[in-house]
């Protein structure tokens, strides 16, 4: 394969025996033929103060010296005494010095990077590029003649232990992805190799999803039904039980687009006598199919359609958190005060025809509060509050002009009913007995439809 120079900028560069000499930096064309400029990095431990500690060892001396009892009264002290506005860490060491104050250090590693010799094109034996990176194999034990490791003329086996998170490259560069396991057959050992993707998938909107359901009913009157339909142990109202019971009542499951770091692993293993060198990587005698499966870390998921014979089997953590219950119960409330309030407002609009009005504006109050307790509870108070109101606007309007107003408008057999009607309305009769018998109805209708609604 062929690359352009800027390919091969970051490169992984890596030495016969399998150690990772450094990364490519640039890439030089001269007249004797083209170089890699590499560098690596690598972890170097030095002593420094430790500034944390010496605060106490200067707290500790000036207590008793000078009754400073905090590090805002040292830092004070020790401004006042450098003649400075404020104290850094530096400043801090530098007091200790002049007091000569044993200062206590310790150790830490930072990450340098330092520059390697040129590797010339005529070093390489053979480069490559995938999804994971550019690699270039050298020819030479370079980085292990560094650090003073000698060549591997045998591969004895390892742990698992000492090739976790190693890379693993095929004899074309082509880095492949990590090592993930030993595998033992009859026929040796092998390894296995996975590969980390980025996959982007539907996963259900579990907010959106709960906040219809429990809308609909409360997680007790859920936990009911979920029994009565099969489920395991509906009271454990898990994620994956929410979405099965959601499927099986034909509910639209609201998606997220989710993207995330998968392990695949790859479905060939390779045996050990087709790796070539273990170093700081692996490096094989071959390459692997591109042929995945995706790491299982739970038994294989059963079809939606038999998880609720089956769904208690695995050990899921419960889902429903204390904050959602809070959630759920104040939705049921709202859904109770919305079908009151519509069906108060019917109520006032054909409350006039007895018996009916009430009936109809209990039914729509009861649909609306989502459950049969809820509807019945809407349509009584509908039917009560509506009469009640209806009286209320008559007792302010015939005072003044509406019998005058009607009698204009309506033929006169009709204004004849239409007053008795309203004079009725008007009574105490009304006031009381149809109140009642509003509320009564209203509750009628309420509990037959919320609980139609709440099947």
């Amino acid at each position: 394969m062929e690359f352009s120079p800027s390919e091969l900028i970051g490169a992984l560069v890596v030495d016969s025996e399998g150690y990772i000499y450094g990364h490519v930096v640039k890439v030089d064309i001269k007249p004797e033929g083209p170089f890699f400029k590499v560098r690596s990095s690598k972890s170097v431990k030095e002593q420094v103060p430790d500034v944390e500690e010496l605060k106490q060892v200067l707290l500790k001396d000036h207590k008793e010296k000078h009754g400073i009892s905090n590090v805002q009264e040292l830092y004070k002290f020790i401004a006042n005494e450098l003649k400075i506005h404020s104290i850094t860490e530096n400043d801090l060491v530098n007091y200790a010095k002049l007091k000569e104050v044993k200062i206590p250090m310790k150790e830490v590693s930072r990450e340098v990077e330092e520059e390697k010799p040129d590797i010339r094109l005529n070093d390489v034996e053979v480069m490559n590029k995938s999804d994971l990176g550019s690699c270039i194999l050298v020819k030479n034990p370079i980085e292990s003649m560094i650090r003073g490791i000698e060549p591997q003329k045998t591969l004895p086996y390892q742990k698992e232990e000492s090739l976790k998170g190693k890379l693993v490259i095929d004899n074309s560069a082509k880095i492949l992805g990590k090592f993930h396991s030993i595998l033992m057959s009859p026929e040796g050992l092998s390894i296995q190799v996975y590969k980390e993707i980025m996959v982007t998938k539907l996963v259900p909107d579990m907010n959106q999803l709960k906040k219809r359901i429990f809308s609909e009913r409360r997680p007790k009157e859920l936990v009911k039904h979920m029994a009565s339909l099969g489920f395991e142990q509906p009271q454990d109202l898990t994620d994956d039980k929410i979405v099965a019971y959601a499927k099986m009542r034909g509910y639209e499951i609201p998606t997220n687009l989710v993207s995330s770091k998968t392990v695949f692993l790859y479905k060939s293993s390779v045996p050990w006598h087709q790796i070539r060198k273990i170093g700081d990587v692996v490096l094989l005698n071959k390459t692997l199919p591109e042929v995945f499966v995706e790491e299982s870390k739970t038994e294989e998921q059963k079809p939606m359609e038999v998880y609720s014979k089956v769904i208690a089997k695995k050990p899921y953590p419960s889902s429903m958190q204390e904050g959602e219950f809070t959630s759920l119960f104040r939705t049921g409330l709202e859904s109770f005060l919305y079908g009151t309030f519509i069906g108060t407002l019917l109520m006032i609009l054909i409350g006039l025809f007895f018996y009916v009005g009430a009936l109809f504006s209990g039914g729509v109050a009861g649909y609306l509060a989502k459950d049969w307790k809820r509807g019945a509870a809407a349509g009584l108070l509908s039917g009560l509050l509506g009469t009640m109101i209806i009286t209320m606007i008559l007792h302010l309007l015939l005072p003044i002009g509406l019998k005058d107003f009607l009698a204009m408008s309506l033929p006169s057999f009709i204004l004849n009913a239409t007053m008795e009607i309203l004079n009725y309305a008007t009574s105490e009769a009304f006031l009381y007995f149809q109140s009642l018998a509003n509320a009564l109805i209203g509750f009628i209708g309420g509990l037959l439809l919320g609980f139609l609604k709440g099947r």
